[in-house]
């Protein structure tokens, strides 16, 4: 037994398990810090999200203040009109609306129909190549 702790084998096995040890710690440490500095860097991600609200919220509550507001929620909800200013009322053909939107789905659903008529190898290679 004494010869084995004299020789250098044992000596190196103990100083292999003290290294691998070390590493494994090591390794660890090292995964827990990337994840607390990811942590963080969400988290003042978030705080510089939320002060860019804060300072805007304080625009918006310094705007509400104002007198020029008033007047033009005055004007919007309650219809009213200043001293001396006429109002004019002008009403929207309903009709012009609704055939634009008929358009526009008209044309939408021939797209799709157009798309739904390519094998999926053709969409693949309009979408790649730009056709």
């Amino acid at each position: 037994m004494r010869n084995y702790l004299r020789s250098g084998k044992f000596i190196l096995w103990i100083g292999l398990v003290v290294i691998i040890v070390m590493f494994t710690m090591l390794a660890s440490e090292s995964g827990r810090n990337y994840n607390l500095r990811s942590k963080s860097d969400e988290l003042e991600g978030q705080i510089a999200r939320l002060e860019g609200q804060i300072e805007d919220l304080g625009y918006k509550i310094t705007y509400y203040k104002t007198d020029a507001y008033k007047e033009r929620l005055a004007r919007e909800k309650l219809n009213v009109a200043a001293a001396g200013e006429s109002v004019i009322v002008i009403k929207d053909d309903q009709a012009k609306q609704t055939d634009v939107a008929q358009q526009t789905t008209l044309v939408l659903k021939s797209d799709a129909q157009i798309l739904a008529e390519k094998s999926n190898f053709d969409q693949w290679r309009d979408f790649l190549f730009g056709n």
